[in-house]
């Protein structure tokens, strides 16, 4: 698969001139009914289509504009879901830093379906609808989100208003109700750690119909829609991060690289000096599965190539030993800290 870079510089007629603007695409033949689907095609499609929207991100800050932020639950910021589904219905993940300090995140599945089968634990683009979610919550200042009209969402994110896409929608919405945390903070303490420990179930509440689409007739007579438990409404109105909508819905069907991008962005924004995280740290918070030092490196360096395009002056570079990165560069963030969206960013007491 071609690096980002040596994508741009294959198609260098995409750039203007004057910055990095991508224009469209030559349009191709239209596709035969019968041929074959062209894989690696469609994966260079989708790079340079996120590259699209970095470019575009980057214009837009350059002349002064400002995002449409949501707020992202920071917990999930450091320690997120898996990326493909899993039988397991107990994952776990661990944030680290260098004085000892760590926050442990259990996910939970513990929902059933009408025949007693286990609903799977979210995984993959699920996370972006609870990014949704949250920050929807903690904009309106309820806990109860509703699903009348779920256009709203896949609109939101580019989707068409297909049966395909309605019955996908509903799937990731029964997974997340049967999701329940458990986030632990451990710090140093004169022998041993000084623990917080919460059992948070992500939905107290919540009501799917069988079928969901913008016509849904609400069957029970009820609130169609996601009550957020109250303790973890509580916890993600006190600790959350903002991030441009425009990038984190763009990112949802790469939710890897979304992960990434997240860590980068906040990790950046928390950083006092420059410093080195292990891959270690990196491969015990995001994905216990792959334990190749160098597959995890390369995924960053993807991730950092494609993120300085919206935002060049991340100090952030992927090394033999570890993920090195600083305040940016010029003290100039991903967006305006000056932001009321921004309020939250450096009031947590979470490892960075």
């Amino acid at each position: 698969m071609k690096k980002i870079s040596e994508m741009v510089k294959d198609q260098s007629s995409l750039f203007k001139l004057t910055g990095l603007t991508v224009v469209p695409k030559a349009a191709r033949a239209p596709k035969q009914k019968d041929t074959k689907r062209n894989y690696r095609e469609e994966e260079n499609d989708s790079q340079l289509a996120l590259f699209n929207v970095m470019a575009h991100y980057r214009d837009v800050r350059n002349t002064g504009g400002s995002p449409q932020l949501v707020q992202i639950a920071q917990s999930l910021i450091l320690c997120g879901l898996p990326y493909r589904s899993t039988p397991e219905t107990r994952v776990e993940r661990i944030a680290r830093q260098g004085d000892g300090t760590f926050i442990r995140v259990t996910f939970y599945a513990l929902a059933r379906d009408a025949q007693g089968n286990q609903i799977p634990m979210p995984f993959g683009a699920d996370r972006t609808l609870l990014h949704f979610g949250i920050d929807k919550a903690i904009k309106l200042q309820s806990n109860f989100i509703s699903i009348d009209n779920p256009t709203d969402y896949l609109l939101a994110i580019g989707k068409t208003l297909s049966g395909n896409n309605y019955a996908a929608l509903r799937e990731s919405l029964r997974r997340l109700s049967g999701l329940s945390i458990v986030v632990e903070r451990f710090a140093p303490g004169k022998s041993g750690h000084d623990e917080t420990r919460q059992t948070l179930p992500v939905l107290e509440a919540a009501y799917i119909p069988s079928r969901l689409d913008k016509d849904t007739p609400n069957a029970l007579e009820i609130p169609c829609g996601l009550r957020f438990g109250e303790n973890f409404f509580n916890e993600i109105n006190r600790h959350h991060v903002p991030f441009p909508w425009e990038l984190l819905s763009k990112l949802s069907a790469k939710p890897q690289m979304q992960d990434i991008i997240l860590n980068l962005h906040r990790r950046s924004f928390a950083a006092k000096t420059t410093t080195t995280v292990p891959w270690e740290y990196l491969r015990q918070q995001m994905w216990h599965d792959d334990s190749n030092r160098r597959r995890i490196r390369e995924r960053f360096h993807k991730a950092i190539e494609l993120l300085k395009t919206a935002w060049p002056e991340l100090n952030a570079e992927a090394k033999t030993r570890g993920l090195l990165i600083g305040p940016p560069h010029g003290g100039k963030h991903l967006f305006d800290p000056y932001l009321a969206e921004t309020k939250y960013l450096e009031s947590d007491s979470l490892p960075h």
